[in-house]
């Protein structure tokens, strides 16, 4: 059956549409620096400003520790080519592989006091335990200190698995899984779908240290 002309030109349009959208999406992720300095006195308004960032990209805040300087944000699932509309600066060849396997972005934000190194003095700190009763000393207690410190980004990429599978050597058809069984007096299959990171999403990182340096840069005030 032949088409009317009216029909490609719209096939056509729609096409190079989806392409650019591709093609944007594909440039769209930010050059920069990995680290953020925050001056002295901007603390607060620079930690609002990660959760503000983090929850407008897909990864509302899971753990939020302001006295530590430590955000963790909720997952998010990563766009693939059959979603051209989502603008979240993933490269074509991530896009791609977004497609092939199901993948999703966790982010950790992490301010520490500037010019700090792990192992200045030779190795690492000896744990003290959790923070229960909120007795944090004064200088590692962030919102107490009034200096320069820096803000670093990590948000990794997770591909979802699933246990069990077992690939005949002969054909495809045969291709079975394991059923993995839950507890109890009768237990029931278990559908479970386990995730396991894979990689640093770098672009996306500098990505969130822009929103946010972007944000702080429109509240400082006029001079």
């Amino acid at each position: 059956m032949s088409r009317s002309p009216s029909f490609r030109r719209r096939l056509l349009h729609g096409s190079a549409v989806i392409a650019a959208m591709l093609f944007l999406a594909g440039c769209a992720a930010p050059g920069g620096e990995d680290v953020l300095r925050i001056g002295p006195g901007r603390y607060a308004a620079a930690f609002d400003a990660s959760l503000e960032a983090a929850r407008a990209n897909g990864m509302p805040a899971a753990m939020r520790d302001r006295r530590a300087g430590v955000i963790e944000t909720e997952p998010d699932i990563a766009a693939s080519f059959l979603e051209p509309w989502r603008m979240d600066g993933a490269s074509i060849t991530m896009r791609f592989e977004n497609t092939l396997a199901l993948q999703r972005r966790r982010a950790r934000f992490e301010f520490t006091p500037a010019g700090f190194r792990p192992d200045a003095d030779g190795g690492p700190a000896p744990l003290a335990g959790p923070d229960v009763l909120g007795l944090r000393p004064a200088e590692e207690d962030l919102t107490r200190l009034d200096e320069a410190l820096e803000l670093r980004v990590r948000v990794y990429l997770e591909r979802a698995h699933k246990p069990g599978l077992r690939h005949d050597t002969w054909t495809r058809r045969k291709t079975t899984r394991t059923q993995i069984l839950g507890a109890g007096e009768d237990p029931q299959p278990l559908e479970e779908t386990y995730w396991t990171p894979v990689a640093r999403d770098r672009d996306f990182e500098r990505r969130l240290l822009a929103a946010i340096q972007k944000t702080l840069t429109e509240q400082e005030p006029p001079p």
